[in-house]
């Protein structure tokens, strides 16, 4: 019943992909995050439905009126930089046949990247775009969370099957990333039964982050929890808050939490006496030699291979999960110090660009009251990113690049109030916006 459910309803949008290709960008994010078909059990499971919704939306791409151009912002010279990148340190990869598997999968999400620059240079279909992440993502949260609490917390949470989000710590990142953005919608949305489920699935998101058994993941909620509260109106409460944390956290934390969780815990102080820490420790050293050895392009993707661990590491036992545990060493390993300098850029620059949209949305409290808003709950997301990802390799996450192409429209956004509040207009996104408050 599920597969010709999914097949059904995918099937149907592929017409809107193509008439109006912004819907299809939607429809893309939706199979990419929340990846309905790996919730079926037969036909559906391995349909390719993304390449489908992708084929509709560029092909309606080259026939609609709504593509405006692209921006010429330096975020976007810098993703046009790292592909080029990517691509040169393909060309020299040690293990050339995954390595151009991995470019043609990171090239379609890059090109999804641009053409959602494209295509959602407005504020309505911005809001709809985030309401898409957030809510597919908080799926498994909310699921997730459920059946923790109904469970006792007995086992890790995972996400879907053959997908970017499977492994706990995977999904603790994504969750962490979207915790922010669903706080923001929730905080805006008037239709009571849409806000209850916004705000219920923050919450349950929160115990799954938990309860992903995920040392990573735990740190970075442990990063993404206090800056939410630092950025909300109620910032003045994180001072008693602290204290009550301070005398009665470990306490709280020790009767509620089960004793598995918490010996799990317990080994992020000593990685030494963990395998998996160590194991993940061993992992850093051996990309950071290898990319010694290919400093400019690195090894290329996918270079982790039995030879390479017993060049690097020889006392060290290969399994075919090996890979660099971190998303900077991920990055210096397989394209270089070239690499590494352009995404950690990118990361500057996004973090610089969404500073600046907070800054100048102060001075505008009616209409770049939102865009403020945003821009600092992608703030948040970003720093659940860079401190789950210390972690984990993901470098190449969706989310990542839709963080980068949604803070670049923000600030585009923000330069065209700018611009029509100096010719005395507001534009009708605006006024329909205030009117709504």
């Amino acid at each position: 019943m599920r597969d010709f459910l999914v097949t059904g309803v995918i099937f149907a949008l592929l017409p809107a992909c193509f008439f109006s290709p912004w819907i299809g960008v939607l429809v893309w994010s939706w199979i990419g995050y929340m990846n309905p078909h790996r919730l079926t059990w037969s036909f559906a499971y391995t349909m390719p439905f993304a390449q489908m919704v992708a084929i509709a939306t560029l092909s309606g791409l080259l026939f609609t009126k709504d593509r405006m151009p692209l921006p010429r912002r330096r975020e976007v010279y810098l993703l046009l930089a790292l592909w080029g990148v990517f691509l040169a340190s393909t060309f020299n990869a040690l293990h050339p046949d995954p390595a151009w598997e991995q470019l043609t999968k990171v090239s379609k999400i890059l090109l999804m990247t641009f053409v959602t620059l494209l295509l959602f240079q407005d504020r309505r279909k911005l809001r709809v775009l985030f309401y898409v992440i957030a809510l597919s993502i908080g799926f498994f949260g909310l699921k997730g969370g459920i059946w923790a609490v109904a469970t006792g917390g007995a086992n890790s949470v995972l996400g879907p099957p053959d997908s970017f989000i499977e492994g706990n710590t995977d999904l603790g990142l994504a969750l962490n990333m979207v915790l922010p953005i669903l706080l923001l919608l929730s905080r805006d949305e008037r239709r009571p039964w849409l806000r209850y489920l916004l705000r219920a699935t923050f919450g349950f998101s929160i115990i799954a982050v938990l309860f992903t058994y995920s040392r990573g993941a735990v740190l970075g909620l442990a990063v993404v929890l206090p800056l939410m509260l630092l950025k909300s109106r109620i910032r003045l409460a994180i001072i008693p808050l602290a204290l009550v944390a301070a005398l009665f956290g470990k306490p709280l934390i020790e009767s509620v939490m089960p004793a598995p969780w918490l010996e799990r815990m317990g080994t992020i102080g000593t990685p030494e006496e963990d395998a998996s820490a160590s194991m993940r420790l061993n992992a850093w050293r051996v990309a950071y030699l290898l990319a010694w050895d290919h400093p400019f392009l690195g090894a290329g993707f996918r270079p982790f291979s039995p030879e390479v661990y017993s060049r690097y590491s020889p006392d060290e036992r290969w399994n075919d999960n090996q890979d660099a545990h971190s998303i900077y060493l991920q990055v210096l390993a397989e394209h270089g110090f070239t690499g590494l300098a352009l995404y950690g850029g990118l990361i500057l620059s996004t973090l610089l660009s969404l500073r600046h949209i907070v800054r100048r949305s102060r001075r505008d409290p009616g209409g770049g009251r939102w865009l403020g808003d945003a821009a600092r709950a992608l703030e948040v997301s970003l720093a659940g990113f860079l401190v789950s990802g210390t972690f984990l390799s993901i470098s190449y996450f969706d989310l990542f690049f839709h963080v980068v192409a949604m803070t670049t429209i923000l600030r585009l956004l923000l330069d065209q109030q700018t611009a029509e509040s100096s010719r005395g207009t507001v534009p009708a996104a605006i006024r329909q916006d205030l009117v709504r408050r």
